[in-house]
C-alpha cells in the first residue's frame, strides 16, 4: 500500500466514509447554518458517548459471547485437525493397501493356478484309477465269458464225441452183438434179484 495510487484510493475512501457518517457537517457548511461545524461535532460526540455506553453495558455479555465463540472455534479447529489426521491415516493405509494390492492379486493368481493344477492332477489320477477298474472288470468279464465258452465248447465236443461214438458203435455192432449185450444185461439183472 505504499504506492501512490493506493494512497489516493485510501484517501478517497476515508473522505467518502466521512461524508456518509457526518453528512450534516458537509451540508451545514454549504448552507451557512449558525452552528456550523459545531453542530456536527456535537452530534459526533453524542454518537461516541452512546457507543461508549453501549460498549460498557454490553462488554460482559459480549466478552462471554466472544470467549465462548473463540473456544467453539478452537474446538472446531481441534476436531478438524483430528479428522484431518484420521483422514490422512486412512489415506496412508489405503495407499499402502493399494500398493500391496498388486502383490495380493499376484499371490491369489498363483494360488488359484496351483489349486487348478492340483485339481487337474487329482482328476487325472481319479480318471486313471477308474480306467484301471474298468479294464480290470472287462478282463474279468472276458475271462468269465471265455471260461463259459470253453465249458460250452467242451460240452459240445463231448456231445459230439458221444454221438460219433454211438454212430460208430451202431455202425459196427450187428444184430447178433445186440442180442448178446441184451442177454448179458438181463442176466446181470436177474442175478441181482
Amino acid at each position: 500500500m505504499n504506492t501512490p495510487s493506493a494512497r489516493i484510493l485510501v484517501s478517497m475512501m476515508l473522505l467518502t466514509a466521512g461524508k456518509a457518517v457526518l453528512p450534516e457537517i458537509a451540508f451545514a457548511a454549504e448552507e451557512g447554518n449558525k452552528w456550523g461545524i459545531w453542530l456536527g461535532i456535537g452530534k459526533f460526540a453524542n454518537l461516541i458517548l452512546v457507543v461508549a455506553v453501549l460498549v460498557w453495558v454490553a462488554r460482559k455479555p459480549l466478552a462471554n459471547f466472544f470467549s465462548s465463540r473463540t473456544q467453539g472455534i478452537h474446538e472446531q479447529l481441534a476436531e478438524a485437525q483430528r479428522a484431518r489426521k484420521e483422514a490422512e491415516t486412512k489415506l496412508a493405509e489405503m495407499e499402502s493397501r493399494m500398493s500391496r494390492l498388486d502383490d495380493e492379486i499376484r499371490e491369489i493368481k498363483i494360488a488359484a493356478e496351483k489349486e487348478a493344477q492340483e485339481e487337474y492332477r487329482r482328476l487325472l489320477t481319479a480318471a486313471e484309477q477308474d480306467a484301471e477298474k474298468i479294464i480290470e472288470r472287462s478282463k474279468q468279464e472276458i475271462e468269465g465269458i471265455t471260461r463259459a465258452a470253453q465249458q460250452e465248447l467242451k460240452l459240445h465236443v463231448a456231445e459230439l464225441s458221444v454221438k460219433l461214438a454211438e454212430e460208430k458203435i451202431r455202425g459196427e455192432i450187428t444184430e447178433v452183438d445186440r442180442q448178446r449185450i441184451f442177454s448179458r444185461f438181463v442176466i446181470k439183472l436177474e442175478g441181482k434179484e
